[in-house]
């Protein structure tokens, strides 16, 4: 601002507009330049009449802190309730005076574990009190009803979310305060609670208090026993670990012996209930009585599940059956990234072959597009995990017998009606469905669609069965008489490209039977 000879902090202030509400007068400080061509600071108390009237000369700057963020004489309520902030403290002032009804609270509120972060001292230690909420309330006078103190935070969880951060910055706090002598305050809890983690250490902290913090046992916590890991330092020179048992069941009798004193760094795990599943259950659609999810119990078969959903009906086409499993989808795709990997590299060694040595065929180039049209297809493909089973054979296994399958939760079958189509496809002239008639062989279909093109490769032709199964012939005789009759209801006959002047791509026959074995099991899915 441009001022008169001899103006003061006021004028200057008048034409800033006046301090905002944040401002703090009081800690404001003057930077001006001396005699000496030095610049000084002094301290400027801008809510007196004579820091107001300090005089200012060329050059001067006037720095305003704003007023601390803290509220002085409040607490603070935060976290999973309605109305979050600061109400000002009153002596005598407990838990339930800062929260008054459960009303205030939003619904899956943990009412057994609110965390209170308290600053004592002139140092403002951070300290930490924990409160049982419903305790609280059940007697008001009691002493889990805690009498807060100013400059209390209470936060309130959720039985859901994770409490990191919340807890993550107070053990920071702790950390900082730490030393050899006054290790930092903080335990931890693992296994069947419902928020693992780390959590402060308060004075007097028991393990039921750890598990009261980690928002209480789950549906699958042992009853039987817990484990307390304990570390202590012999000597100030070596690490000694502990293991100590807790007994769940007198823990959760109250018996006072079971409930142990926690020291710092202790680690509390909650051990699961052996055999402990959650629900698990399979998907069957399509051709049985009942279809619909079932629950299924350890080692439970597919045979068994079959005939809980009342058996196949008459329309019901085992050979086209369709068994997925989870396990078998997450290996299927990360097998699919594999092989686009390697074709992308293998396509890309190709280029560079062909680049450098300055010739190509047509065919090659012809293939080469090919081979970016298949790279495409299998980047786009999403696996199915489809495990080939012979339906029939399941359903007349023995009990225990390799063909008796055991299944698994996620699983999922999928049970068509009859099919009267064979499918043709790849390198024919018109790749379409055929109306099944008996007698007819392979060479009969794809004749039929217009014969093989230029670019097919005869003598690798296999067939895709409704079942997922492939039938391949690696000699030529394999299609001679009884064999060439050997096409079924609901087949796809696959006409590969031929890839012979892609020799480098060694991977092109597995990639086409793959795309083509998926693509057969989505049609019979989206069928139903």
């Amino acid at each position: 601002y441009e001022v008169r000879e001899g103006a003061v902090a006021s004028e200057i202030l008048y034409l800033a507009g006046g301090l905002s509400p944040e401002a703090d007068p009081r800690g404001a400080a003057l930077e001006r330049i001396d005699d000496r061509r030095n610049r000084t600071v002094v301290d400027l108390d801008l809510s007196t009449i004579q820091g107001r009237g300090t005089p200012l000369q060329t050059g001067a700057l006037i720095r305003i802190q704003s007023i601390r963020g803290s509220v002085e004489g409040a607490v603070s309520l935060l976290g999973h309730v309605y109305r979050t902030g600061s109400v000002q403290y009153r002596p005598g002032m407990r838990l339930t005076d800062l929260i008054r009804s459960l009303d205030e609270l939003k619904p899956l509120a943990d009412l057994h574990y609110v965390l209170i972060r308290r600053e004592t001292g002139p140092t403002r230690l951070v300290s930490v009190v924990s409160a049982d909420l419903a305790a609280a309330f059940a007697d008001l006078d009691s002493a889990a009803n805690v009498l807060l103190q100013p400059r209390d935070r209470v936060h309130v969880f959720d039985l859901a979310s994770s409490r990191d951060r919340v807890v993550t910055p107070i053990l920071d706090d702790l950390n900082r305060q730490s030393s050899r002598d006054e290790p930092m305050q903080i335990v931890g809890i693992g296994g069947r609670v419902k928020v693992s983690g780390q959590y402060p250490l308060e004075p007097g902290m028991m393990v039921s208090d750890l598990i009261r913090a980690g928002g209480g046992l789950d549906q699958a916590a042992y009853g039987g026993e817990a484990e307390l890991t304990r570390y202590t330092v012999v000597d100030g020179e070596r690490r000694q670990t502990e293991l100590m048992r807790i007994d769940m069941a007198q823990l959760r009798a109250g018996t006072s012996s079971a409930d142990l004193l926690l020291r710092p760094f202790d680690y509390v795990v909650i051990k699961d209930t052996p055999l402990w599943r959650d629900q698990e259950t399979i998907t069957i659609s399509g051709e049985v009585r009942f279809p619909g999810d079932y629950p299924i119990k350890r080692g439970e078969t597919l045979r068994s599940v079959i005939e809980r959903a009342g058996g196949l009906t008459d329309l019901a086409f085992p050979a086209g059956s369709v068994f997925m499993r989870e396990e078998l989808k997450a290996r299927e795709q990360r097998q699919l990234q594999v092989l686009a990997d390697r074709m992308q590299r293998d396509l890309a060694a190709l280029s560079l072959q062909e680049a450098q040595s300055g010739t190509g065929s047509s065919s090659t180039s012809e293939a080469m597009a090919a081979g970016q049209a298949l790279l495409a297809d299998l980047q786009s493909t999403e696996a199915v995990g489809r495990l080939v089973i012979n339906l029939d054979e399941v359903l007349s296994a023995s009990p225990g017998s390799s063909a008796d399958l055991v299944i698994r939760d996620g699983d999922q079958l999928v049970i068509p009606q009859p099919t009267q189509d064979v499918t043709i496809v790849g390198e024919v002239q018109s790749p379409t469905s055929h109306l099944y008639r008996a007698g007819l062989s392979r060479d009969d279909y794809i004749s039929l669609s217009g014969g093989a093109t230029q670019r097919a490769d005869k003598k690798r032709i296999f067939i895709i069965r409704a079942n997922g199964g492939v039938a391949a012939a690696p000699a030529a005789g394999w299609f001679s008489r009884g064999g060439a009759r050997d096409v079924r209801p609901g087949d796809t006959i696959v006409v590969p490209l031929d890839a012979q002047p892609l020799k480098q791509l060694t991977v092109w026959t597995s990639i086409t039977q793959m795309l083509f074995q998926i693509a057969v099991t989505v049609r019979t899915v989206t069928r139903l």
